[in-house]
């Protein structure tokens, strides 16, 4: 979550700095490079080694995780349309409905928190955003927004559960 929390940040300051080409694709691989170092936070932290309930837990918990790809032909339709402001929205949605699993889990209260935190956020800046150009569904300030929420709430998260697991 720190990872992730970081690179969603990174993506907040490139939509207020950048054009919206470059933010969304910026926004669309983040991934990229916060997959290796969460894998490598996790190792160090031991995390790997202590997964809960033995391999068939262990295959689901891989499958929770891949299902929020599933996202990815909707974000790639909507960036080749143009609609960039939509992307980290539809994303950062993306990734809060796939932590719900993680709290049956990982028994962690957190993994509910998180997804609610996201899904009321979301829903509070899409509604009181105005874009700025006829069709534009968000304003980038919107969508830079939405980045910025999506990775702090990673990173409180991700500390929290690292200081005080819950």
């Amino acid at each position: 979550m720190l990872a992730y929390g970081t690179t969603w940040l990174v993506c907040a300051v490139m939509w207020r700095v950048t054009e919206p080409k470059w933010a969304v694709t910026a926004t669309l691989f983040q991934g990229m490079v916060a997959l290796p170092v969460a894998l490598g936070i996790s190792t160090w932290l031991g995390m790997l080694e202590a997964r809960p309930g033995g391999e068939l837990i262990t295959q689901l918990g891989v499958l929770i995780s891949v299902s929020q790809l599933l996202v990815l032909p909707l974000l790639i339709v909507l960036t080749v349309r143009g609609r960039y402001t939509l992307v980290p929205l539809f994303f950062s949605l993306a990734g809060a409905v796939h932590f719900v699993p993680y709290a049956w889990l990982y028994q962690s209260l957190l993994y509910i928190l998180l997804p609610i935190v996201l899904a009321l956020g979301l829903a509070t800046i899409y509604g009181t955003d105005r874009a700025t150009a006829d069709g534009d569904d968000m304003s980038t300030t919107g969508a830079g927004r939405v980045c910025a929420l999506t990775g702090v709430a990673l990173l409180l998260t991700g500390g929290f559960a690292i200081a005080a697991p819950v």
